[in-house]
């Protein structure tokens, strides 16, 4: 009977070989599947870390850009403010040369501001004012030098200085 009880025993030994290679082969298949799972997580984490990098630089960029048009709309307005001002006050200082050159004071500035252009084109000139206006114009006899000394035009290259000034001061330049 021994014989009988070897073929019983061997298949004892081959299902317990059998046991311990399929626990085995499963272990090894749960590592390998653990080991995939941590390698997964891990390329998750990385391609979630890639795209808040990518967000991140997305809104620092559009933040930027947000910036950059607010200061552009504030330096805008700002211009649009000192110009109405600078308007403003050219309009009332007009309205003083009108004033001025309706009151008996008109012809003591008038006589000034004639020396002044007929300084500035030379002898001989001729020099035309009309007090009503306000104006006063030199030019030589070949009308070649010509001077505008009138008080508007004086006001309008004022003005003219004082917007190159003003835009200057806006935008970061100095007019020195």
């Amino acid at each position: 009977m021994d014989q009988e009880q070897e073929p019983g025993q061997l298949f004892s030994a081959i299902e317990e070989r059998a046991g311990e290679e399929r626990a085995r082969i499963r272990a090894e298949a749960e590592g390998r599947a653990r080991v995939t799972l941590e390698e997964a997580e891990a390329e998750i984490q990385r391609l979630k870390a890639e795209a808040l990098r990518g967000l991140e630089r997305e809104l620092a960029s559009e933040a930027q850009r947000l910036v950059g048009e607010a200061r552009m709309k504030g330096r805008g307005e700002g211009l649009q403010v000192k110009r109405r001002l600078l308007e403003e006050a050219f309009s009332r200082a007009r309205a003083e040369v009108q004033r001025l050159c309706a009151s008996p004071d008109a012809a003591a500035a008038l006589e000034m501001l004639s020396a002044e252009a007929s300084a500035a084109v030379g002898k001989p000139c001729s020099v035309e004012v009309d007090v009503n206006k306000g104006s006063v114009v030199a030019s030589s006899p070949d009308g070649r030098r010509r001077a505008d000394n009138s008080l508007l035009s004086r006001l309008d290259r004022a003005q003219s200085a004082f917007e190159a000034e003003v835009a200057g001061l806006l935008f970061g330049r100095t007019t020195e």
